[in-house]
């Protein structure tokens, strides 16, 4: 068997499952890291991440278009990121809006009025800030990503996700009106 990636990533687009196989095991690593990135390495729910990583690998082999003129490797880096990132986030909205966390925010409302509104607020906006985000294109999502919250360049973006320069900068014009647009919606709706 071949062991570089490149090769290996090649056949496995083509359908070989032995390649397929072998590229699940030299990406596990990728999975683990964004696993950890939002849960502990003793959480019960590790082994199903990590099969749901899989399942993430596997869908993007199917859903990979050569011709976007982006590396494999990134692709799949990206959707395991934002994977794992918008699971975590259903999962602590599940895990924040239970019954015993309600009650006790109401309890807490009494006594620390204040704080706890400014809490809730700030819990309002950040809901309404994922909705809107998850309305964007995973290109957008990634653009917006690397240049608000990891602090890249335009220039740095354009290498990273293999994009020309000019339309990082349109692509990212777009996606804040819409995420404008969206929040004024949102909130005029509310």
């Amino acid at each position: 068997m071949h062991s570089d990636i490149n090769y290996i990533i090649q056949e496995s687009l083509k359908g070989d499952n032995n390649y397929q196989e072998i590229l699940l095991k030299r990406l596990t690593p990728l999975i683990f890291k964004n696993i950890y990135t939002y849960y502990m390495p003793s959480n019960p729910l590790t082994e199903d991440l990590l099969q749901e990583g899989y399942i993430v690998i596997l869908q993007s082999l199917k859903d990979y278009d050569i011709k976007r003129n982006v590396h494999f490797l990134q692709y799949v880096k990206i959707k395991l990121y934002y994977f794992f990132k918008n699971y975590y986030r259903k999962d602590s909205k599940y895990n924040i809006l239970s019954i015993e966390n309600l009650s006790m925010m109401g309890k807490q409302l009494k006594s620390n009025d204040a704080n706890q509104l400014n809490l809730i607020i700030l819990t309002e906006e950040k809901d309404a800030l994922y909705k809107c985000m998850s309305e964007l294109s995973e290109e957008e999502q990634a653009i917006l990503q690397l240049y608000y919250f990891e602090r890249f360049s335009i220039q740095e973006i354009s290498q990273e996700l293999n994009i020309k320069y000019r339309k990082v900068i349109n692509t990212k014009s777009k996606a804040v009106k819409k995420l404008r647009k969206c929040w004024q919606n949102y909130y005029s709706n509310n």
